[in-house]
């Protein structure tokens, strides 16, 4: 019933960090790389915090919540607003032009030539009842329906990242998207991806390049009225 259709038009790639960065200051001058980077390390704290007595997707929700807190908490002190549409948590820019949504994705998410997806669905760990009442499958039920029926006049955003985990390491890499196509409960097409720094959990190195003079196109329909 809700679904949409495919965009005919691939989506655009930014991949470099100094384009990067020149996008999301387009978008609003309050973005840049850092708070993103911030948000994903505090995710990335509350995650290694989880010992062998938590719940099996304790990890994985700390992680989220910790994330979603942060970069609310950066953002609400550069004047956005902090939004909860059917208990759905967003960050609103001041003109209400964009909003930021904060989804788990796939592997392909941070990747330049990738695929990303949202990571609704889940694997055969927890049975169908916990899954029912699992708090993250949840968020991500209304934040599609969100996604579909954003409010007049906004733009809404998905703050997607990925961990990965392997031999010991951890690497977050993450993406500012916009969603142009869903079917079910995944975000199946993109028309705008903006490829952010990637964090491990060894010393985080974050190199900004100078903003390059040649204007880059991101569409963002100022909200009016």
């Amino acid at each position: 019933m809700f679904d949409i259709e495919p965009s005919p038009r691939p989506a655009q790639v930014i991949s470099d960090p100094s384009e990067a960065q020149a996008c999301l200051w387009a978008l609003d001058p309050a973005l840049d790389q850092l708070i993103f980077l911030e948000a994903s390390g505090s995710g990335l704290r509350a995650r290694k915090e989880v010992t062998r007595l938590h719940a099996p997707t304790a990890a994985g929700t700390l992680h989220w919540h910790s994330l979603v807190h942060a970069l609310r908490t950066i953002l609400t002190l550069r004047a956005w607003l902090s939004k909860d549409n059917n208990n759905c948590p967003m960050i609103v820019s001041p003109d209400k032009s964009i909003a930021i949504l904060m989804m788990t994705g796939c592997k392909d998410t941070g990747k330049k030539h990738g695929q990303p997806k949202n990571q609704a669905d889940k694997g055969p760990v927890l049975d169908a009842a916990i899954q029912q009442n699992n708090q993250y499958d949840l968020f991500e039920l209304r934040a599609l329906h969100e996604l579909k029926r954003p409010p007049s006049g906004t733009q809404i955003w998905v703050f997607l990242y990925h961990v990965d985990e392997q031999q010991g390491s951890v690497t977050i890499r993450a993406e500012l998207s916009r969603p142009s196509a869903f079917k079910g409960k995944k975000i199946i097409a993109w028309s705008d991806r903006i490829i952010l720094e990637t964090l491990s959990d060894g010393p985080v190195n974050v190199n900004i390049a100078d903003v390059p003079q040649a204007p880059i196109d991101v569409s963002v329909e100022r909200k009016t009225g």
